[in-house]
C-alpha cells in the first residue's frame, strides 16, 4: 500500500477536532478491521496504524468475516458483469498463511456469505434468487428462494439470525425480508430506499440501510432511529453499505464511493471517528469487519 493511503487511514478525525475545524487528529487512530476492496480486486486487513497488514486477491468481493479461529471468509465475483449472471464466483475461507481451507464454486453473482453455527456456510446467489446452505465439503445442502427475482438487484447481504431464520436485503424490492428455514415468509420490512444490509440486534429491532438512508425499526414495524445522508453532509454519503453495529450502540459504517469511505456514528448523530476525507488511494469497496470488538460480529 502506498504510504499516503497509509496516511489517509492513519489520520482519523475525532469529534472534538472535527468541531475545532482539524482535519487531522496525532492521536486518533484508526481500529483494525477486514475490508472488502472490490476497486483493489483483495481483501484487505488494515492494522490500526492505517497500514495493510494483510491482503489476498479477491475480484468483486463485497462481504468478508475474520472467523473465530483467525480465518478469513469472503465472497467473490470473477470475470463480473452487472448484465450477466454467468460468471464465475462463489464463497472462500483463506487461512492467515494464505492457505485455502474452504472454497464453494458456483455461477452468477454472490453478494454474501456466512459461516453458521453448525460449520456450514451461507452464501447469498442474487444472480439465482436463491439462499444457499453449503456444508464444509462445498455440497449445497439446502436452497431457499427468495421473493425478489433474481438478478443483479435480487439481494444486497442476507444472514442468518437468532433463532435460525434467514434476513435478506432485496434491493429493487425496496425490502427486508424474513424467511424460515423451511423458506417460508415470515415477515416484511418496506422501506423507502435501495437496501444493502439488514441486521437484527439483540433487542429483536432491525437496522436497515442502504442508499442515502439508514432506519432502525423495532418488531412492531414502527421506526426509532434513522439516520440520512443530508444530516451528515461532510461525509458525502453515496450508499451506507456494509455496517456493523457496536456494542456501545454506535454504528461502523462502510460509505461506499462517497467522500468518506469509514466512519463510526453514535445514534445522537455524532461522528465518533472517520476517515479522511481525502479518498484518493482508498479503493472503492462495500465489506467491512471490525476486529477490535469481542464477540460475534452484529453485521
Amino acid at each position: 500500500m502506498r504510504a499516503h493511503t497509509r496516511r489517509l487511514l492513519a489520520g482519523m478525525v475525532s469529534a472534538a477536532a472535527l468541531a475545532a475545524g482539524v482535519s487531522r487528529a496525532a492521536d486518533a487512530a484508526a481500529p483494525a478491521f477486514l475490508y472488502a476492496a472490490e476497486g483493489a480486486k483483495k481483501i484487505i486487513r488494515y492494522a490500526p496504524d492505517g497500514s495493510a497488514a494483510w491482503e489476498y486477491p479477491a475480484e468483486m468481493a463485497r462481504d468478508v468475516w475474520q472467523l473465530p479461529n483467525g480465518n478469513v471468509l469472503f465472497c467473490y465475483n470473477n470475470r463480473y458483469d452487472s448484465g450477466k449472471s454467468d460468471n464465475p464466483s462463489g464463497v472462500m475461507e483463506v487461512t492467515p498463511d494464505k492457505t485455502v481451507a474452504f472454497h464453494f464454486a458456483t455461477t452468477g453473482q454472490v453478494w454474501s456469505c456466512q459461516r453458521l453455527g453448525d460449520g456450514s456456510t451461507l452464501v447469498g446467489a442474487a444472480s439465482q434468487g436463491k439462499l444457499l446452505i453449503v456444508s464444509p465439503k462445498g455440497e449445497i445442502v439446502k436452497e431457499l428462494k427468495v421473493l425478489n427475482g433474481p438478478g443483479h438487484s435480487c439481494m444486497r447481504n442476507a444472514r442468518q439470525i437468532a433463532g435460525g431464520n434467514f434476513l435478506a436485503a432485496e434491493e429493487s424490492a425496496h425490502a427486508a425480508r424474513e424467511y424460515s428455514p423451511d423458506g417460508k415468509l415470515v415477515r416484511e420490512i418496506k422501506v423507502a430506499f435501495a437496501p444493502y444490509s439488514a441486521v437484527r440486534l439483540p433487542n429483536g429491532n432491525t437496522v436497515i440501510c442502504g442508499q442515502q438512508s439508514l432506519v432502525e425499526v423495532d418488531a412492531g414495524g414502527q421506526t426509532v432511529w434513522s439516520l440520512e445522508g443530508k444530516d451528515i453532509p461532510q461525509l458525502g454519503v453515496r450508499w451506507f453499505a456494509g455496517i456493523q453495529v457496536l456494542p456501545s450502540g454506535n454504528i461502523f459504517i462502510c460509505n461506499a464511493g462517497g467522500k468518506v469511505p469509514f466512519f463510526e456514528i453514535a445514534r445522537d448523530k455524532r461522528i465518533v471517528w472517520q476517515s479522511s476525507t481525502s479518498v484518493s488511494g482508498i479503493p472503492v469497496g462495500h465489506g467491512i469487519q471490525r476486529l477490535d470488538v469481542l464477540g460475534p460480529a452484529c453485521k
